[in-house]
């Protein structure tokens, strides 16, 4: 049986300081990251609007698989949470899927909740990779 391993990229020390999390965990050639949301990597909330936010989070989703030497094309599973869950997001979201995971289709699961981790945050994603 595998062992799991925990990191987070360097630049995420603070959310480990501070809430006593881990960005990714790995067991075998399955790798699990915690949920991105759409903040700079000085971990500060500076979008201007939801699509931005949500490519942001994105962008922090590939942030934190390259930190184990991983990407969006390794991603089989999407969870993703949205306090403002409309037609924006369920339009936008497949056309980032087809940019950065390609043709193959992932799964996934969109679900709108009231409240998110910080009081800034409208979205946050979590995938689940395999790397072989």
């Amino acid at each position: 049986m595998a062992i799991p391993s925990l990191s987070s990229p360097a630049n995420y020390q603070q959310h480990l300081e501070k809430y006593g999390y881990h960005q990714v965990m790995k067991v075998g050639n399955r790798i699990d990251i915690s949920g991105q949301g759409g903040w700079d990597k000085d971990l500060k909330f500076r979008y201007n609007n939801l699509e931005e936010e949500i490519i942001t989070a994105f962008e922090n989703v590939e942030h934190v698989l390259n930190s184990v030497n991983s990407s969006w094309k390794d991603v089989y599973s999407v969870t993703s949470y949205h306090v403002s869950l409309n037609e924006q997001v369920t339009a936008l979201l497949p056309k980032l899927f087809k940019k950065y995971i390609g043709e193959r289709q992932p799964l996934w699961t969109c679900i709108g909740v009231d409240k998110l981790g910080e009081k800034e945050m409208n979205v946050e994603i979590v995938v689940t990779a395999f790397k072989d």
